[in-house]
């Protein structure tokens, strides 16, 4: 998990009034774009003004900026994204804003319009949000190959077909199989708890006693290690799963 989206998510406008209901419903949406992320195999670098942006985009090089906008054509970001991009840095910019139905395009044109280069209205659609980022990093050619593909011992994970395969024949995955199966090979070696596991790849919380990560394990268990000397996916008990194996990692 090596490239980095930089995320630009500053609070509410100090003019602007937010209930515990609005906060609260902002934090989820960001908990759901952070575990969509991450199931890309990327991480995020945040930034809450102007200037961390300006220090974070100086210190690394991301493959995407996100910026979280509420009136995109009157952001003070955009001179940093023109000066990083004139310094001969490839910055693709997705903003995500809110407001009514009215309002949306209007707040598409502007923000297409200041440099942006995709556009998504809140509530975001945490599928569709995957796919955006994939199709605009891959016409900007920031996707690099060697994070695309997870290799594991001969399992192969390619999410940008969302296809997978062991030992060169393609295992069948429903959806969520593979979003499940692709988070524990992104944290290749790491004891991923059922809780972290309901969060990340679900996006929202069940009950403690739902079992539905132990039915999906089972599930991809059939697919990816029965016949299999070597078995990738191992239980710890009384916490939840890692994917091992035996003498190589994840590799592009």
């Amino acid at each position: 998990m090596n490239e980095i989206i930089a995320w630009h998510a500053p609070g509410p406008a100090p003019e602007v009034r937010e209930s515990e209901a609005e906060c609260k419903k902002r934090e989820e949406g960001r908990v759901e774009l952070e575990a969509a992320i991450r199931e890309l195999g990327m991480k995020t670098a945040t930034s809450e003004d102007v200037e961390d942006l300006r220090l974070l985009l100086s210190g690394q090089e991301p493959v995407l900026l996100l910026a979280e906008l509420g009136e995109p054509a009157g952001w003070s970001g955009w001179r940093v994204v023109s000066e990083m991009r004139e310094g001969g840095m490839v910055l693709p910019v997705m903003v995500i804003s809110g407001g009514d139905e009215e309002a949306r395009g209007p707040a598409a044109v502007s923000a297409f319009d200041a440099g942006g280069n995709e556009y998504m209205a809140r509530p975001v659609h945490t599928g569709e949000f995957k796919c955006r980022v994939l199709n605009l990093l891959k016409l900007t050619g920031r996707r690099r190959g060697a994070a695309s593909l997870l290799k594991v011992d001969g399992l192969l994970l390619d999410p940008s077909r969302r296809q997978v395969s062991r030992d060169g024949i393609e295992l069948k995955m429903t959806p969520k199989e593979f979003d499940l199966l692709y988070y524990l090979a992104v944290n290749l070696g790491e004891i991923c708890p059922r809780n972290e596991i309901l969060q990340q790849v679900w996006g929202y919380h069940f009950h403690a006693d739902t079992n539905v990560v132990d039915v999906y394990i089972r599930h991809i268990r059939m697919k990816i290690d029965k016949g299999h000397r070597n078995k990738l996916i191992h239980t710890v008990r009384g916490t939840g799963y890692v994917l091992r194996a035996p003498e190589s990692g994840v590799t592009g």
